[in-house]
């Protein structure tokens, strides 16, 4: 499976992610490999999480990006 996350770069120059279809997925690294490592991780144990309880596993159906004129 295939989840798509957001990588941000804070201000205190940590790199914060998420993932939108998992709301309760965060995760942040000194480098943006760390920070993808580490979501990756977040996410895989989420969804172990989800199974256990016979939860629902969000399918992901499609990413797009939008330009919004400023």
């Amino acid at each position: 499976m295939e989840y798509t996350v957001v990588i941000r770069k804070a201000p205190d120059r940590f790199y914060i992610a998420s993932c939108p279809l998992i709301p309760e997925a965060h995760a942040q690294g000194e480098s943006y490999q760390e920070c993808l490592a580490n979501i990756k991780e977040v996410v895989e144990l989420c969804l172990e999480y989800r199974r256990e309880r016979g939860e629902e596993i969000p399918d992901e159906i499609g990413v797009d990006r939008v330009k919004i004129a400023v």
